[in-house]
């Protein structure tokens, strides 16, 4: 009785009583495998092969696509789950995606392997979990990155023994990760909408204009010297929080990201000062631009810190700063020069940047902020759906 009542999940919908049956997934369904081709069978009239590269976030990606010219090879159909049983990266292996009806038909490679069987609806929801990887990861091969067929048969699964609770589950899940994908490709065409009003306003495609309707004056073009100082300032006590410069959130104390470089005291003396609205050129600037800082801190005296010297809307070469053509202006500086080499302050200054009219650059600054809040806003949607899901799964299934 007891073990009964352990089979319960914590939340259901009304009407559905007693227990989950507890199976294995060779039981309940087969593992088909994938084609072994070579490079010489590589031909782009032949068929699509799925492999480890078209599963993205559990759905079919087609941005990296190999066709194979063949007769002979197990189709993919409706509801088939799509696996990658084998990669030379170990977090890879267990990234799946469910087969919907428009992609019946295509090939999958030896890397991969189908799950088929009839509950696959209710079942992708138990593949897509942390807890589904965990025991993907416990049987790994112990030479390679790989788990066979064997093993993955033996998984046990809990399942609802009606078909009807299954479905009902099925259902209201795959509402929710519609309403995911909904929002995540709401958050690319405002990344694509960005990224290209962003390309026409600093090529002046795209003009704004003053609050009496009247064009801006012409924009300026001074070299980078003429509007910002490169500072060295370590005048400090060593209790400024240590400042990480990435590429994704510009300089952000180490503490709040994954950055665990151990320093001296000796060498925290030499940092320098970093005050929030300065710029810094990073190791890598040559990659990702040169990055800002909302943050009161100090990083390593490898970095430049840029601190302007003219009157500017700070938030305006923010962007300007991170934009493709910018970035490519600094690469032509430094073209032959090895990776990883720091961008002086002599090649900054060598480039000329726009310089617009203050309230011209306080305009586009707070057009392109309100992008970001949106965004931003968007993003949170997203996570919380995704915190939403977790919970309901962590309660619905045993």
């Amino acid at each position: 009785m007891q073990k009964e009542k352990q089979l319960e999940p914590k939340l259901r919908f009304p009407k559905f009583k007693g227990g989950w049956k507890i199976d294995t997934l060779g039981k309940l369904g087969e593992i088909v495998t994938g084609l072994t081709y070579t490079p010489n069978d590589i031909n782009k009239d032949g068929v699509l092969v799925l492999r480890s590269s078209n599963v993205q976030n559990g759905n079919l990606a087609f941005e990296d696509n190999v066709y194979v010219k063949t007769n002979d090879y197990n189709k993919v159909i409706e509801n088939d789950i799509l696996l990658v049983v084998r990669n030379g990266s170990k977090r890879l292996i267990g990234k799946c995606a469910l087969i919907t009806k428009e992609y019946e038909g295509l090939a999958f490679g030896a890397f991969m392997s189908i799950y088929r069987s009839n509950f696959n609806r209710f079942l992708i929801q138990w593949f897509w979990s942390d807890d589904f990887r965990r025991e993907v990861h416990k049987n790994l091969g112990a030479t390679i990155n790989s788990i066979n067929g064997s093993n993955l048969k033996k998984f046990k699964v809990y399942i609802p023994s009606q078909i009807e609770e299954q479905q009902k589950i099925a259902t209201f899940l795959t509402a929710i990760d519609s309403r995911l994908k909904s929002l995540e490709k709401k958050k690319s065409l405002l990344e694509e909408y960005k990224k290209g009003v962003m390309q026409q306003i600093f090529k002046q495609e795209l003009r704004f204009k003053d609050e009496d309707g009247k064009e801006f004056p012409e924009w300026e073009f001074k070299r980078g010297n003429l509007l910002f100082k490169s500072v060295s300032d370590k005048d400090h006590n060593s209790d400024l929080p240590i400042l990480a410069i990435t590429q994704d959130q510009g300089a952000i104390p180490r503490d709040q990201i994954d950055y665990n470089i151990g320093v001296t005291a000796k060498s925290v003396s030499s940092y320098k000062v970093v005050q929030v609205g300065d710029f810094i050129i990073s190791l890598r600037s040559f990659q990702g631009g040169i990055e800002y800082s909302n943050y009161h801190g100090i990083c390593s005296p490898a970095y430049i810190i840029l601190r302007p010297i003219k009157e500017m809307d700070r938030d305006f070469y923010k962007y300007y700063l991170k934009t493709p053509s910018y970035i490519g202006q600094l690469v032509s500086k430094l073209e032959g020069i090895r990776d990883g080499k720091m961008v002086s302050y002599k090649y900054f200054s060598e480039i000329k940047l726009p310089y617009p009219s203050l309230k011209e650059q306080t305009k586009i600054a707070n057009f392109l902020s309100a992008i970001d809040k949106k965004i931003e806003l968007v993003s949170e949607q997203i996570e919380k759906t995704k915190t939403y899901k977790k919970g309901l799964l962590q309660q619905m299934f045993v």
